[in-house]
């Protein structure tokens, strides 16, 4: 059995009534604490030889959990959640659901007052949900839920990148297909197995690791930043998970390096107007002028090979002068990029502008390459936003554009 007083204390919480208050805040604190990670299971698979012993049942998880600040995906973070809330005297069941495929997907329903809420510490989701159809406001974006035959489609906004719809099939489930479903996680070339990926979920931000980088998700932007040396530690100072567990996972699962050695951030924006429309509208030398007018004095544009160049100075009462920064432009029509290089005296700086249409959605983009990892951005949250501000003011401007012109 395990301690339900140690998870308690693992998530900072006090013991309480059984309800809804109790149950929001376990929700947040375990996915605020106890990360969505895969080198546990890596671990798991290499030590354990018998497919019935591979499972991280409960009691595992959580004294692994205290011991090394490993956390578990989908399958584990399920039991190891409903055997706290057994404890307190909550009601709740396994259900299954789909992300890629039928039955890869495990969830909690659990009963309140007669009342049935969905309680994904799987994915995860980013809020309790009531298990009905309609519409939930979250910190991460609107959550859109939608009956299906087999229980209910789940819709999330916020940055359109990775999974953002799943199934949850209500079909009462039995221990033995749980666990079986289970075990099929284990077998040779899973997902999960063969590569590390790290989660923590906060209130209004989510941090995850995959691919070399550290991503930083909010409501409206994603930051990407390159980790280039001593990933291990690093991962283990941001994540809290034990530096040698993710050392060995990696030495199992391949460590690849990041794609670029500069930190991205981009900022989203969704948008009613058509794709290919949103992009035209900003994809000539006037309208991307019209794009800049009110924020910058703007010089008439010259063409270059493929694109134009203009040069931008401070809003004055008087004309163009011959201006502080130069922009160069080019176009990628079948992307639907325009690609933007800013120069001042000798400093360059990438950025682009897109329009894409993303899980039956469009979505104005606007992104910039900063100089190098940019590290610190993982601890300051303030300057993040700040940059991510800037982005998003960019994007209403284009926005604005598209409003004007119908």
């Amino acid at each position: 059995m395990i301690s339900v007083e140690d998870a308690l204390d693992a998530l900072d919480l006090s013991r309480a009534e059984p309800g809804t208050g109790l149950l929001r805040a376990l929700f947040g604190r375990f996915n605020a604490r106890v990360p969505f990670e895969t080198a546990s299971k890596i671990e798991r698979d290499a030590a354990v030889t018998d497919a019935e012993e591979k499972a991280r049942r409960p009691e595992l998880f959580w004294r692994e959990h205290l011991e090394s600040g490993t956390g578990g995906t989908c399958f584990a973070r399920v039991a190891a959640f409903q055997a706290v809330l057994d404890g307190l005297g909550f009601s709740s069941r396994r259900i299954l659901g789909r992300v890629e495929g039928d039955f890869d997907h495990a969830a909690l329903l659990v009963d309140i007052a007669g009342r049935p809420w969905i309680c994904d510490v799987g994915f995860p989701l980013p809020e309790l949900l009531p298990a009905e159809p309609g519409e939930v406001e979250t910190a991460l974006g609107a959550v859109r839920l939608s009956q299906t035959p087999r229980g209910m489609r789940i819709d999330l906004g916020g940055v359109p990148e990775g999974p953002r719809q799943l199934e949850l099939f209500f079909e009462e489930v039995s221990e033995a297909d749980f666990a079986g479903r289970w075990r099929l996680t284990f077998r040779p070339g899973a997902r999960f197995l063969s590569t590390v990926v790290l989660r923590l979920q906060h209130e209004n931000r989510v941090v995850s690791f995959a691919g070399g980088e550290v991503r930083v998700d909010d409501l409206h932007s994603r930051l990407t930043v390159p980790l280039v040396a001593e990933r291990a530690g690093r991962l283990s100072e941001i994540f809290g998970v034990d530096a040698g567990l993710l050392g060995r996972a990696f030495a199992r699962a391949g460590d690849p390096r990041p794609p670029g050695l500069d930190a991205r951030l981009t900022a989203y924006l969704e948008t009613g107007h058509d794709a290919a429309r949103a992009f035209s509208a900003i994809a000539d030398p006037e309208g991307y002028r019209a794009l800049l007018a009110g924020v910058a004095d703007v010089s008439d544009p010259e063409a270059t090979s493929g694109g134009w160049t203009i040069r931008l100075s401070a809003p004055s009462a008087g004309p163009p002068s011959a201006g502080e920064l130069e922009e160069r432009v080019t176009p990628d029509v079948p992307r639907r990029v325009l690609r933007v290089e800013r120069r001042a005296g000798t400093t360059r700086a990438e950025a682009f502008f897109q329009a894409k249409r993303i899980n039956g959605r469009t979505y104005l983009l606007r992104g910039v390459r900063l100089s190098g990892t940019r590290e610190d951005l993982l601890r300051n949250d303030t300057l993040r936003g700040r940059l991510a501000g800037a982005l998003a003011v960019d994007l209403l401007a284009w926005a604005r554009t598209l409003s004007r012109t119908g």
